[in-house]
């Protein structure tokens, strides 16, 4: 398949067309699901039963579609939105057409809750998963129009219902509904898709690791709290209207249901440009006070209206936004089960709300509900905000938040300029060597769909790489809108060596420049020639020494200063991979990952790093300088376990061999010896570009969940404080301010200057 072919993008049309089929199935499920509130009286005097147990008939199918979701979420992400949807679709036929011929309270309730509950758990989590993967910089608004059926089911179906009960009865009603809910669902089939970046395979995060996790439990908390109030509406405001001998109850239902599809379109678009976080807080306020207006409506249908409006569309917000908040806060692996698991506290509050409420109204009447019911949603807030401030800890995996959160920042856009921080005065200078700039010289990366190809040219020219493998990188890319995450990365690093290095009153002008694409090295090196630099610092985003890791970008270095006409003097720091501070910061990241997963000290832990030739491995001591410096890293984060040494991300033709075990070949290995659960650290990675998104988040991680092993990755350096203070002080022992020269491990220091016959290209490797 061709790499630009639109199916595949992420932001396509193949997107919407998945949102909409989500829409198209929330509208089938919850037409039926929230048309209850117009059933409900026909059901209290079928079996002669009171309010409080009436409400049971739409409580306890509540708490099953949330609770099946922990399932359903799962099964959505390991076989597709589909196959889960088909299921949906033959148990809400069956379970509303057994329930019209039932006889027996208990067969109305168990009928009707396994029907509607497996219906509404096979349409809602999986597919709102399945349109979170489509989606990077459009998901909130995406997940608006998913979401949005719910709020037009709620329109149509109480109304339908209410017509159709008048003409034929609650039992015709439920096999009219059956017939047509099922239709729609299996015409949402269709557009029903996985997402091109599959959400990884990981397993349902541990009962355990969720009680630790502040952050989830604060959210989960909160969203038991405002369901046990916000369905006391959707089920009693037609009762209540009865009551007072007004008709037109159900159309408060289906204005309730038309507000929140707009809350749910408005807000889901707003968290495109706004916090997400803050617009959940937002509609979990609006909806508590808004009881408020119920409250002191009494039998005005005017206000009556103005509060479904007011209610429907802070609860259209709460709907729409939770999925992304869920993405934005735990990232994406997994989401379907994530979201499952936090959807129970909705079926507990489901569960528990309606009955309760139903007997208060039986006991003391609707005021008094009602004030209950506001306190209640309001008592949800303050554990919201607390949520959005508690520590982030990832739920399936330690780091695949930020890194799902840094694939999908937008890079800077329009054309591509030379990076440069804080433009010392060309006089200034550090040390005896004076140092007046450093130089971030990298690997570099696309900046939008058009440049991905002849980047990947750029970087393959002469290796003799397939076409095919070409194809399947760029795929890569093009899932996450033909933009490298090393870019905004390398901005930010080059921000915090800025800082740094002004915190410590040498406020040196910092540039960065890339071997494979813009900002091109002699480019960069151009500008720093025309600002009238003169020696600089060279930090190359490679921690360790081979021919592609560190001796191309020497002759990158020394071609730019052979080109450029007046080109400083360009002095690289020396190879920091067993740097006490990049050590540390690994180490740090390590533990990190082990506190956030609950995980012992002895777990297996795998190190990566890049792959390469055979041949070029044996012309250096790259395989050296990854052990010892592994073996260090993990004595100083407390590892007892098993470790080794594994590598990724090969790119050569088949038929020449590269440095093995492959990181996902080893996993499969594991999995089948009993190892259960395994620590992946990016060694030979200084941040969490494209090849650590893909090859570890996506490719290993769904390896190694078909083997049977949860796996947790450690997050790289990036720009982590030691990892930052380390950098600079290479910058200072380049410019001669430091005479010691830390180093970790058994192997010692890095040269300087590597001796003129280190790391060369083996001819055929």
């Amino acid at each position: 398949m061709s790499p630009t072919v639109e199916g595949q993008r992420l932001d396509s049309a193949a997107g919407w067309a998945v949102a909409l089929s989500a829409a198209l199935a929330t509208f089938a499920v919850f037409a039926v699901s929230y048309s209850f509130g117009v059933v409900l009286d026909s059901i209290r005097i079928e079996f002669g039963i009171g309010t409080g147990l009436a409400a049971l008939l739409f409580a306890i199918p509540t708490f099953v579609f949330f609770v099946l979701g922990v399932l359903t979420g799962q099964l959505g992400d390991r076989y597709g939105p589909r196959r889960v949807l088909l299921a949906g679709a033959a148990a809400l036929g069956a379970g509303l057409w057994a329930t019209s011929l039932a006889q027996e309270l208990w067969l109305a309730i168990t009928t009707y809750s396994l029907g509607v509950g497996i219906a509404v758990a096979c349409a809602y989590v999986p597919m709102v998963s399945a349109v979170s993967g489509w989606f990077e910089r459009h998901r909130a608004a995406a997940l608006g129009v998913a979401v949005a059926g719910i709020g037009l089911g709620q329109f149509v179906g109480a109304p339908t219902a209410q017509w159709l009960i008048a003409r034929y009865g609650w039992r015709d009603t439920y096999q009219v509904l059956a017939v047509a809910a099922t239709g729609l669902l299996l015409m949402a089939l269709f557009a029903a898709r996985r997402p091109p970046l599959e959400a990884p395979q990981s397993e349902m995060p541990s009962v355990r690791r969720l009680l630790h996790n502040r952050r989830f439990t604060l959210l989960y908390l909160s969203m038991m709290l405002l369901s046990s109030s916000l369905f006391v509406p959707i089920i009693f405001i037609k009762d209540y209207l009865e009551d007072l001998g007004k008709p037109g109850g159900e159309w408060l239902i289906g204005i309730i249901g038309l507000a929140s599809l707009l809350g749910r379109l408005a807000l889901g678009a707003l968290g495109t440009v706004l916090p997400l976080m803050r617009l959940y807080q937002i509609s979990f306020t609006v909806m508590g006070f808004s009881y408020l207006i119920w409250l002191f409506a009494g039998d005005n249908y005017t206000l009556l209206v103005i509060y479904s409006l007011v209610m429907g569309s802070s609860y259209g917000g709460f709907i729409a936004l939770s999925p992304a908040v869920a993405a934005e806060l735990f990232g994406l692996a997994g989401l379907g089960g994530v979201l499952g698991a936090l959807y129970t506290a909705a079926g507990i509050g489901g569960l528990a709300g309606p009955p309760l409420a139903g007997l208060l109204i039986d006991d003391v009447g609707y005021r008094f509900t009602i004030v209950v019911a506001m306190a209640v949603a309001l008592s949800s807030v303050p554990l919201l905000v607390a949520a959005g401030r508690a520590r982030a800890v990832p739920l399936a995996t330690v780091g695949a938040g930020e890194a799902a959160a840094r694939a999908t920042t937008p890079a800077q856009r329009g054309p591509v300029t030379v990076q440069s921080f804080r433009a010392a005065p060309a006089q200034a200078a550090l040390g005896p060597e004076s140092i007046d700039s450093v130089l971030l010289q990298s690997f570099g990366g696309p900046e939008g769909p058009d440049d991905v190809m002849p980047f990947l040219q750029n970087v393959t020219r002469g290796r003799d790489v397939p076409a095919e493998r070409l194809a399947q990188v760029s795929q890569q890319y093009l899932r996450h809108g033909g933009v490298s995450p090393i870019n905004e990365q390398n901005r930010s690093l080059l921000a915090a060596l800025s800082s740094e290095l002004a915190r410590r009153g040498t406020p040196l002008a910092c540039y960065w420049g890339n071997r494979n694409w813009h900002p091109f090295l002699r480019d960069t090196v151009g500008q720093m020639a025309g600002d009238g630099r003169r020696h600089a610092a060279v930090i190359l985003t490679s921690a360790f020494s081979s021919y592609s890791g560190c001796r191309q970008y020497h002759e990158d270095l020394a071609r730019a200063a052979d080109e450029v006409p007046g080109a400083p003097r360009l002095s690289r720091v020396r190879v920091y991979g067993n740097h006490p501070g990049f050590a540390g910061a690994l180490a740090e990241r390590i533990r990190e990952a082990l506190d956030g997963a609950r995980l012992p000290s002895d777990v297996r832990t795998l190190f990566t790093a890049h792959s390469v030739p055979n041949r070029m491995a044996a012309s250096c001591d790259y395989e050296a300088q990854l052990s010892d410096a592994a073996e260090a890293v993990a004595g100083m984060a407390g590892l007892t376990g098993d470790i080794e040494v594994v590598y990724q991300s090969r790119s050569g033709p088949p038929h020449v061999p590269w440095l093995e075990p492959d990181v996902s070949d080893r996993l499969a290995q594991l999995g089948s010896t009993g190892c259960r659960t395994a620590l992946v650290v990016p060694l030979g990675f200084v941040s969490d570009h494209m090849e650590v998104l893909a090859d570890l988040d996506t490719k290993a991680r769904a390896t190694a969940a078909r083997a049977g092993i949860t796996m947790v990755r450690a997050r790289s350096v990036g720009t982590h404080p030691l990892f930052v203070e380390a950098l600079v002080d290479l910058v200072e022992e380049t410019a001669g301010l430091r005479a010691d020269r830390p180093a970790v491990g058994r192997l010692g220091p890095r040269p300087d200057s590597c001796a003129p016959g280190c790391c060369p290209l083996e001819r055929g490797a």
